[in-house]
């Protein structure tokens, strides 16, 4: 046995390793910790405070840009916290491209545009960039989205602290104060008088101790082919092969990957593994087509910078969410936006069709958590059932809570007063003032 193991090992049977060191702004303090046999002792450590907001928004995708946005125009100061260095979570570094569940079927049996507020304007805004394809469920272009996004981020005056992961909730009691985040600064606490969930993997309320449900789906990963306008279609040998939607830029399309079916997004092993191997198929992938006759022009052009992780955690809130309630047009006292359909889904014994499945209202309700105060929920893992999945995770839909979300939260701050207690007529008045879309029929 070498003398480094054999002293390694005995000390582990002492039951100690002291491990390392930490420097904070040039003051080296120096760190214990207690090795034990499955896991590591952490010492109390003193955390420095990074930033203290009105309203603190965790995570960069869809549902955090329109909570952030919203709360900023209403005068708050307000902090997004992005892991990653882009802002649109999966709609943009996923290539998760299309903004769909834009439209859903009225009462009247006309099929309805839904999705407006700040959604509408980052379409505009898209489109006057000539970055956005189609009307019903548009497919946008991924770089001219996270510029989009950033400008108006600048314009509301949100700070946006991007390379910061979150890592657990600052808790006095039920009530929320803020987080940790961990980054190349060190651990760093970020505090606010309301705090929004916008994770989408739901991390603020479980770290917060809230009920939820756990479920698998499918994972995936999205690319971008280019190249596509170059296909000989005249080559001895062609054949048809399939090379996605095509996106705003000639000759670039969008290549979906469905994936592995029940998968744990919250797993970073399998994660890991996923990653791994989806990067090496979609290169192999393509490269075989290449080998068509007409299609060694076709290259691909880049592969999403995150996996497509469909849903993990779903809160279980002050109101559930179900499918029943979105094919029968329920009407909420407390709606904060309406959502519409993008897939099939089988619902009392048959499929519906897209084009026949109702728009559907979100309660306020369905953002609140049952136990933890100053928290709000919204994206991908707000309170619903899960065979509403489908729905409540598409981009359309988390901007519709985002919106909702970052509203209340300004409404509680200026009200001085718990989000729970936030005055829903209110909420859906300065909503309305915000272009956000309601059905007229159920008021």
């Amino acid at each position: 046995m070498k003398r480094r193991k054999f002293i390694q090992e005995g000390l582990l049977l002492a039951g100690a390793l002291t491990l390392g060191h930490q420097t904070v702004r040039g003051k080296s303090k120096k760190k214990t910790a207690t090795l034990h046999k499955d896991c590591v002792e952490e010492p109390a450590r003193q955390v420095p405070i990074l930033l203290e907001s009105d309203v603190l928004v965790v995570g960069g995708g869809p549902s955090g840009v329109a909570a952030a946005l919203s709360a900023a125009r209403m005068g708050m100061k307000t902090c997004l916290v992005e892991r990653y260095n882009h802002l649109g979570g999966l709609w943009t570094g996923g290539l998760v491209l299309p903004l769909n569940c834009t439209h859903g079927l009225s009462q009247e049996a006309q099929r309805t545009q839904v999705i407006h507020g700040i959604s509408g304007e980052i379409t505009d805004r898209l489109r006057r960039l000539n970055m956005v394809r189609g009307e019903v469920n548009p497919l946008v272009d991924p770089e001219a989205c996270k510029y989009v996004l950033e400008k108006m981020m600048q314009e509301a005056g949100v700070t946006v602290v991007y390379h910061a992961w979150a890592a657990g909730a600052v808790m006095d009691g039920r009530t929320i104060r803020g987080i940790f985040a961990e980054s190349k600064s060190g651990r760093r606490a970020l505090l606010a008088k309301v705090v929004i969930d916008c994770t989408g993997d739901g991390d603020v309320f479980h770290w917060a101790g809230e009920k939820y449900l756990e479920a698998r789906y499918a994972i995936g990963m999205e690319a971008r082919l280019g190249g596509t306008d170059r296909v000989n279609h005249n080559a001895p040998g062609y054949k048809p092969h399939g090379l996605g939607a095509q996106t705003p830029i000639p000759g670039v399309t969008w290549h979906y990957m469905w994936g592995d079916a029940k998968q744990d997004g919250l797993d970073v092993m399998n994660l890991s593994r996923l990653q791994q191997k989806f990067r090496l198929k979609i290169w192999e992938d393509v490269e075989k087509l290449r080998q068509q006759p007409g299609y060694e022009q076709v290259f691909l052009l880049d592969t999403a910078s995150q996996l497509g992780i469909r849903t993990t955690r779903i809160l279980n809130g002050c109101y559930q969410l179900t499918l029943k309630d979105t094919m029968t047009y329920r009407n909420f006292d407390d709606c904060i936006g309406v959502s519409g359909a993008y897939t099939t889904i089988n619902y009392d014994g048959r499929k519906v069709p897209e084009k026949e499945r109702p728009y559907w209202q979100i309660p306020y309700r369905a953002l609140l958590p049952r136990h933890t105060d100053n928290l709000l929920v919204a994206g991908r893992c707000f309170s619903y059932e899960e065979a509403l999945t489908d729905d409540a995770r598409e981009i359309g839909t988390c901007l519709v809570t985002g919106q909702g979300a970052g509203t209340a939260a300004a409404l509680a701050v200026k009200g001085n007063d718990a989000v729970r207690n936030v005055n829903t007529a209110q909420l859906r008045s300065e909503l309305e003032a915000q272009g956000v879309w309601f059905d007229t029929h159920n008021k």
